[in-house]
């Protein structure tokens, strides 16, 4: 059995079979092809040694006419992976070396012919074991999925990586920057948040690297960016998929020489921030659709860590529910059962813990006096979020909006519940065929599956 993706007139693949059952519990690392003919295919790394080329009996098949019948070999070891040329034509190279054979970490580029095939660690929340803790900073949870955020975050906050946080909006990706800031080396520095989404497009460079007097209109003095202003701290770089695509090169190379040179000076500064990165939806997707280059966010992401939606850890609810009530100033009993939490569980969270936080906000404010039990807090939800009987909406018309969020979260939560209804009922009209659902939608297979899964419309796995 082959697993195939379709790349135009050819087709890549990835031999199954042994290979899946053999690496199911071992595998370690990912290698997936981010540039060549076969980009997005991505496979396995396990104890068995791989080969790679476009020969048949290869374990993974490319259409890369530049890349030989058997051109490399891939072996996992340890934290590293072994590479090993198998006599190609073209070679295979690690940047600009040439390799024969050769130990290499994970977050490597293989060049094989026109093909980059990147080597990814899988995420270390599958390599660690759930933390005994129900939190971390104020990240709270006593699901398996968040013990396994928590877990990673206890192994890496102390040391001084660069971290991409990727989930939904709501889920508190702010909250681990700010957690892996308080329990690092850099706790007495600053902490400094740049929201790439909330910037004027003219201003982000300004912002970002600092400016001269007379740099530019209205540059009335000298002012140093965010990476200067972060020296000794952290540095949080939110909506990075926001940032608009020629500054990326820029911030790329003031990541990797750690200078930074503001806009109307020649004289590079040097730099000494650690980074942490975010984005509201999969890089992945972010790299597909080009609003986010594929080397900057390899390079920034040493650790990555995605955080789970609220509507997939519904067993936090009791234990989020009394310390988000303690935070706003409010001491209450929250059982673990109840038509309270009945009816919360029941609500799907497009704005996740922030939505939740403004529901019992705004509860406790309309609240009778005195009121102290959870049961007599007015939970009032949005009927976007489900508390009013469904109703089938016409063509043209437009989801409830949350006015309870603030602008952003709220639009971004009618987009989502309109991409949802969009595409359940596009799979329904055409018998769940991916192929057919793509065609009638008007788009790629691969990009309707990476849609329907963050909707979690199909299982979030290969298919």
């Amino acid at each position: 059995m082959t697993e195939s993706r379709s790349t135009g007139a050819a087709t890549a693949r990835v031999k199954r079979g042994d290979l899946a059952v053999e690496t199911s519990a071992l595998v370690r690392a990912t290698v997936t092809v981010v540039d060549g003919p076969d980009l997005g295919l991505a496979f396995p790394l396990g104890k068995r040694t791989i080969t790679v080329g476009k020969g048949r009996d290869c374990d993974v098949v490319l259409t890369d006419s530049a890349v030989s019948k058997k051109h490399v070999e891939l072996t996992l070891v340890g934290n590293s992976v072994r590479v090993r040329d198998l006599g190609s034509t073209n070679g295979t190279w690690i940047g600009k070396t040439k390799v024969i054979e050769s130990l290499v970490p994970a977050g490597s580029v293989v060049i094989a012919g026109r093909s980059r095939l990147h080597l990814r660690a899988e995420d270390t929340s599958e390599m660690l074991s759930p933390s005994e803790s129900d939190h971390f900073g104020e990240l709270w949870g006593m699901s398996v999925s968040m013990r396994q955020v928590f877990a990673v975050l206890e192994r890496t906050a102390g040391k001084d990586v660069s971290i991409f946080v990727d989930g939904e909006t709501g889920t508190g990706k702010e909250l681990v920057a700010r957690a892996i800031h308080s329990r690092g080396g850099r706790s007495r520095g600053p902490f400094i948040v740049l929201d790439c989404s909330a910037v004027a497009p003219e201003l982000v460079e300004s912002q970002l690297f600092g400016h001269r007097r007379g740099a530019f209109t209205g540059a009335m003095q000298d002012r140093p960016g965010v990476f200067e202003s972060a020296r000794g701290g952290t540095l949080f770089l939110d909506e990075l998929d926001s940032l608009p695509k020629d500054l990326q090169p820029k911030l790329l190379r003031v990541i990797e020489t750690r200078t930074v040179t503001r806009l109307g000076e020649f004289e590079p500064r040097p730099i000494d921030v650690r980074l942490v990165a975010a984005s509201g939806r999969s890089p992945e997707e972010a790299v597909s659709r080009s609003e986010l280059r594929r080397d900057l966010y390899f390079r920034l992401a040493v650790v990555r860590i995605t955080l789970p939606s609220l509507r997939d850890r519904l067993e936090d609810l009791p234990l989020l529910t009394k310390k988000l009530l303690e935070a706003i100033g409010h001491n209450s009993v929250i059982p673990a059962e109840g038509p309270a939490l009945d009816r919360l569980r029941q609500h799907p969270w497009l704005g996740n813990v922030r939505e939740l936080r403004n529901v019992l906000e705004r509860g406790l404010l309309l609240a009778p006096p005195g009121a102290t039990a959870l049961e007599q807090l007015p939970l009032r939800l949005s009927p976007i979020m489900g508390d009013e009987p469904r109703t089938q909406r016409g063509p043209g018309s437009l989801p409830p909006v949350e006015f309870g969020l603030p602008y952003k979260e709220a639009k971004e939560a009618a987009v989502s519940a309109f991409e949802r209804e969009y595409l359940k009922a596009a799979l329904a009209r055409n018998g769940a065929n991916l192929s057919k659902t793509a065609r009638d939608v008007g788009l790629t297979r691969h990009h309707l599956r990476k849609l329907l899964r963050q909707h979690r419309l199909i299982a979030n796995r290969s298919k």
